[in-house]
């Protein structure tokens, strides 16, 4: 007969296995829509973690299942179907993160490769942070920069509003902005260079309004309306 403390051990087992049963179809749920890339890391931690307390559940459901004379019970089959079907979904969601990271670590490639050497140092710290939405708009951007279609006050208004907001931006991407003061660029290289910070002060203020009305999200805005017009 097995013992009092057999069942408590495998009740708090398929407690346990429940609970991360439900926490897995939460990071599921979350990674399908999340695009930032410092919170995918995050839950590729948690997923990782969550790897480790499985292993640990498994170990226990095995040395429950040796203690075990006869057939395995209903409750035993069902946490063993768990447990396989909680590591088929964390081999899912982790190969997909690494294909993630590896689509985002070329669209960041691509991005550099638009700049000459000497500017690549400066700007890979910025594109480190990029997301996926904010590298495809800001390759946008570029084309539409390269094609000639920012009128030259426009990128005058951009570079204005950049100088301005340097102080707050963290100091990796702050030593983007600096290249605005080089005397010796014009001003479309100038914003060809800076323009990958646009995301970061978009997100980090929203609406920077200026006593002349204009602001970053607005213009951001109208060149997309450019390109989709194309």
């Amino acid at each position: 007969m097995l013992s009092s403390s057999f069942h408590q051990r495998l009740q708090d087992l398929e407690d346990n296995i429940a609970k991360d049963q439900e926490l897995l179809k939460d990071f599921d749920d979350e990674l399908r829509y999340e695009t930032h890339p410092k919170i995918k890391a995050r839950y590729n931690r948690d997923i990782e973690r969550l790897r480790e307390s499985i292993a640990g559940y498994r170990q226990e459901y095995n040395e429950l299942q040796q203690e075990l004379t006869g057939q395995p019970s209903a409750q035993m089959q069902k946490m063993g179907n768990q447990l396989q079907q909680m590591d088929v979904k964390l081999n899912i969601l982790l190969s997909s993160q690494v294909a993630i990271y590896e689509n985002l670590d070329r669209m960041r490639q691509d991005l550099l490769l638009r700049y000459d050497a000497t500017e690549q140092a400066t700007i890979e710290a910025v594109a480190q942070q990029l997301d996926r939405n904010q590298l495809l708009l800001t390759q946008n951007l570029l084309d539409a920069l390269e094609a000639n279609q920012v009128p030259e006050q426009q990128m005058q208004q951009m570079l204005a509003v950049l100088e301005e907001r340097v102080p707050a931006l963290p100091p990796s991407q702050a030593a983007v902005a600096e290249i605005i003061k080089a005397p010796e660029l014009d001003a479309k290289h100038k914003l060809k260079v800076t323009l990958p910070l646009v995301p970061f002060l978009v997100d980090y203020e929203g609406e920077l309004e200026l006593g002349s009305g204009f602001n970053i999200k607005s213009a951001w805005e109208q060149l997309l309306t450019k390109l989709r017009r194309k």
